[in-house]
């Protein structure tokens, strides 16, 4: 047996084109040579009785049907021609109705096929005829076959015959010998006794089995291994994949033991591949990728460009309006105070304080402006602002400053707790500084030790990963324990909820409701909400990320070993080694980086269109 190959299979007969005819018909007639044709459910064969093979050999199947491409009327394909238009497929037909001829309008048709190919252009054939029919067929199959022959061909005689005892005179050379014929055909199968030279149909048994059971069989057993396969298999694509692989074993149990050794199993497996679409790949060179890193280049220099013509022209506006605001605060000397104010409110400002703080931003705009362009680091001890008005009661303040008072109250608000915010940032930031220092002085001082660490850390976080999953899993069963210990949480509160937590307790005497005043009582809510199985989820998921990266960075070979493992865990399962044969596993989620160039995209979109046969080589031709 062959070790482990590729082979390729496609939709149909991969030779299939239209047949030319024979034109040595007029030398055979004049002869009077027989013409032999053996007309099986499945092929139909067809020659001179004088030569060893036959001239023709194709499906026993025809095709009617409509194609307005090609002709306005009705077409007619016979045999191997049928593959030759996919919309043929559809239409196909067969003389034999379990092993039986019953439709002697599709058998004309092959007859004329037979005859036409062979070269008879007659209204007439002249060549006695012999014919294979299957074993005791109907009276009536026999005399319809017998009245399409001499009545639309105009043979001179025809002879039946059962195939399987012409083909045992063919080996042995007479019927002098008793024998017991097995004969298996496509649709069924006959033991046939044969003593004192002749075939006793008395006693010939007919089982309803033969090779299509073994199509059938093997479609099974494809679909029940390969219950996800992205393509349909064909009955056609069965019966190659047989004829091509199967085989009857000698020792069957033993050959199914030593399947289980990788290598036997390697020998005998046999990778098939179907047709796969072609996955889109980055197919650029290293010429075009530079190219297009230059292209993105000038499209960020041309965007920083843009971004600096606009922030000249704010600052230029800015600056226009610092000039304005500067005249208006100018003229206050010149003017009368309501001319002033109503110059105020044309300009946008409702009093002399939102002017001041108007000149201010547009100066504290144009000296940050100035400062970025000249590349000046502003000081970053800015000092805090100030809030005078609210050290000041509000009975020495007019009204105007009670309302500034007002927002210098939400103001200094705000930037308390931004301030907060800030002081809590730096202070985890500091702390994480101190935990990354103190790691990288343990992985530089004891690294067996900071890899202990870390390993035992990320084993904490799969297992509660996992520990999550599986109650989600089990949430989804309400017969589960975790499904009603959660339905008994939400009865209770229900339950609490029904009475008053006021007048109805007190009018019984009951003590007044202490929920929440420990902190373990807000637990029922955790035991009851999927949320916050999400957020830890997430946080454990972020841990994990930053886990596999720091080992990523300095204990690669530690991921690439769990890597390993996994794929040596599955490849040593039995279903893996019988549906993926010796490949290496294909993890979902390695925990090492991988880098896949264009060639393994190929092949692993190959491989989802891969079947490999196997057991199946002996198991099918068991039917039999």
């Amino acid at each position: 047996m062959a070790s482990t190959s590729m082979y390729e299979i496609s939709e149909g007969p991969p030779d299939a084109k239209l047949k030319k005819p024979f034109f040595d018909y007029a030398s055979m007639s004049q002869g009077g040579v027989p013409l032999v044709i053996d007309n099986g459910s499945s092929k139909c064969r067809a020659g001179w009785a004088t030569e060893t093979s036959p001239r023709l050999e194709f499906d026993n199947i025809v095709a009617k049907y409509r194609n307005r491409k090609v002709s306005s009327g009705a077409l007619l394909l016979v045999g191997d021609d049928v593959h030759t238009d996919a919309m043929a497929k559809s239409s196909i037909r067969s003389g034999f109705d379990n092993g039986v001829l019953t439709n002697f309008d599709a058998m004309e048709n092959v007859l004329d096929y037979i005859f036409a190919m062979l070269g008879c252009t007659d209204d007439r054939v002249t060549q006695p005829i012999v014919m294979t029919e299957t074993l005791c067929p109907p009276y009536a199959s026999r005399r319809h076959m017998s009245e399409l022959l001499f009545e639309c061909y105009s043979v001179p005689s025809v002879t039946y015959g059962v195939d399987a005892a012409w083909s045992y005179y063919q080996n042995t050379g007479s019927f002098d010998d008793d024998a017991l014929i097995v004969d298996t055909g496509n649709v069924t199968s006959h033991v046939i006794p044969l003593y004192d030279a002749r075939i006793h149909t008395g006693h010939t048994k007919r089982l309803n089995l033969g090779g299509q059971a073994m199509d059938e069989y093997l479609l099974k057993l494809l679909h029940l291994k390969y219950p996800t396969f992205p393509m349909k298999i064909t009955e056609w694509q069965a019966h190659q994949l047989i004829e091509k692989f199967a085989y009857v074993a000698e020792d069957y149990d033993q050959e199914l033991t030593d399947f289980l050794t990788p290598g036997f199993l390697k020998e005998h497996d046999q990778i098939v591949q179907f047709p796969f679409p072609m996955p889109t790949l980055d197919e650029r060179t290293a010429e075009e990728i530079e190219q297009r890193r230059e292209q993105r280049r000038e499209q960020m220099k041309k965007m920083q460009e843009s971004l600096a013509r606009k922030r000249q022209e704010q600052v230029e506006q800015r600056e226009q309006e610092l000039k304005t605001l500067l005249v208006l605060r100018e003229r206050k000397l010149e003017l009368e105070t309501g001319e002033f104010i109503m110059q105020l409110k044309d300009a946008g400002l409702a009093s002399e304080q939102e002017l001041d703080t108007a000149i201010d931003s547009a100066q504290v705009f144009i000296t940050r402006a100035h400062n970025k362009e000249m590349g000046i680091t502003e000081p970053e001890d800015k000092q805090p602002p100030s809030f005078p008005l609210l050290e000041i009661p509000d009975e020495e303040l007019t009204d105007e400053q009670k309302q500034e008072k007002l927002k210098q109250k939400q103001q200094k608000a705000l930037f308390d707790g931004r301030e907060r915010e800030r002081l809590e940032k730096e202070k985890a930031r500091l702390e994480q500084e101190e935990l990354e220092r103190q790691d990288d002085e343990l992985r530089t001082n004891h690294f067996d030790q900071w890899l202990a660490g870390k390993i035992a850390k990320r084993s904490q976080i799969l297992s509660r990963i996992e520990d999550r999953r599986v109650r989600r899993k089990e949430l989804h069963d309400r017969r589960s324990h975790a499904s009603q210990q959660r339905m008994r949480s939400i009865a209770d509160l229900a339950a609490n909820e029904t009475t008053t937590a006021g007048n109805k307790r007190r009018r019984r005497g009951d003590q007044d409701d202490d929920f929440g005043a420990e902190d373990d009582d807000w637990n029922v809510y955790r035991d009851i909400s999927k949320e916050d199985d999400d957020e830890e989820e997430e946080a454990d998921l972020e841990e994990l990320e930053k886990n596999t990266k720091v080992l990523e960075q300095h204990a690669m070979f530690y991921l690439e070993g769990l890597d390993r493992d996994a794929r040596a865990k599955i490849e040593n399962t039995t279903i893996y080694r019988f549906t993926e044969g010796c490949l290496p596993a294909i993890l979902d989620k390695p925990a090492a980086p991988q880098n896949i160039d264009n060639a393994a995209i190929v092949a692993r979109a190959a491989r989802e269109y891969q079947l490999h046969l196997n057991l199946e080589r002996i198991r099918v031709p068991e039917v039999l």
